[in-house]
């Protein structure tokens, strides 16, 4: 009798390979343009597919849907991968000195791609954004991608709560869109800033390149932004 059990669940195992096709992983260094920060990670690539394939918050719109991309976390083995990593990098440092270093690392790692540009040029990209681990493997995304992922890996790796601040303003006749983030230290760190309730968020934004914390954009407007508070 066990031998049959075992016999069953080789063959649905088999079976289920086959519909998956054969195992890809493909391994990433992503490194600091400058500084010496840079993590090695390797990725499942048919799970990166799957997640593309996922409709759970392409149904949704606006906040709703940044929302659920920002507050899906990364797998256990990217984790296990990356944070270590990462950690060693600022162990040895205040708040704003640690995010100041992962701000870098992902400004300068990654490239900027406006969704348009993206959508122009690659027929099969969705109009959404990515998931945090899609993003990580790309590294090609624009700002709501950037924000949306940086705003995972703060939370994660330095325990600190986080918003995303959309934007929208008129530049030279057109519309600008743009998404940064916002953290709430636990420390007295300067700089532009939203509040929501009573606590105080610094602008973080991974998506302008060479910005250290503290500093907005400047065709952005903290006064008018929509302000999305993730989950911890």
């Amino acid at each position: 009798m066990k031998r049959q059990f075992f016999v069953i669940m080789f063959l649905a195992s088999l079976t289920l390979q086959a519909q998956n096709g054969p195992a890809t992983n493909e391994v990433r260094t992503i490194k600091a343009e400058e500084m010496p920060t840079q993590a090695i990670v390797t990725f499942d690539v048919q799970r990166i597919k799957t997640m593309g394939s996922s409709s759970t918050a392409s149904n949704a719109t606006g906040a709703a849907q940044w929302e659920t991309y920002a507050n899906t976390p990364l797998s256990e083995d990217v984790r296990a991968q990356l944070y270590p990593q990462l950690r060693k990098y600022i162990v040895n440092f205040g708040q704003k000195e640690a995010v100041n270093v992962l701000l870098d690392w992902l400004q300068t790692s990654g490239k900027f791609t406006s969704r348009a540009k993206q959508q122009s040029s690659n027929a099969k990209r969705p109009n959404r954004p990515y998931y945090p681990e899609e993003m990580l493997y790309y590294l090609n995304g624009d700002s709501e991608d950037y924000a949306i992922l940086f705003s995972r890996i703060i939370r994660d790796l330095v325990g600190l709560d986080v918003a995303l601040v959309y934007y929208t303003s008129n530049v030279d006749g057109k519309t600008f869109n743009h998404m940064a983030t916002a953290i709430q230290f636990t420390e007295d760190v300067p700089g532009d800033a939203v509040t929501i309730g009573e606590k105080r968020y610094v602008i973080t934004d991974p998506a302008y390149q060479g910005a250290p914390v503290g500093r907005t954009h400047p065709h952005c407007d903290n006064s008018t932004a929509n302000i999305i508070l993730l989950k911890r």
